[in-house]
C-alpha cells in the first residue's frame, strides 16, 4: 500500500516517484508548497475516503505523517 501512496503522491505533485519517499518534508520539494499542502489533504481525503482534522494539517510535514492517517483509516 505504501507503493500506491507514493505513486498516487507523486503523480498529483507531477514528480516521478523516485523523487520522494515517505521521509519527504514539506519545504524540501519544491512542488510541495502551501497550496500544494491544501491539496494533498483534499486528494488523499477523497482517494482513501478519511477525514484529516483541520486543526491538525499544518503539524503534517511529511509524508509518513500524511500516510499515517491512511494506515488509521
Amino acid at each position: 500500500m505504501e507503493k500506491e501512496f507514493l505513486n498516487f503522491i507523486a503523480n498529483i505533485m507531477d514528480l516521478d516517484v523516485s523523487e520522494i519517499n515517505l521521509d519527504s518534508r514539506y519545504g524540501e520539494i519544491e512542488a510541495w508548497d502551501s497550496m500544494m499542502h491544501i491539496r494533498l489533504v483534499m486528494e488523499i481525503e477523497n482517494e482513501y475516503n478519511i477525514d484529516i482534522p483541520i486543526d491538525e494539517v499544518p503539524d503534517i510535514d511529511t509524508l509518513k505523517k500524511f500516510y499515517a492517517y491512511i494506515v488509521k483509516g
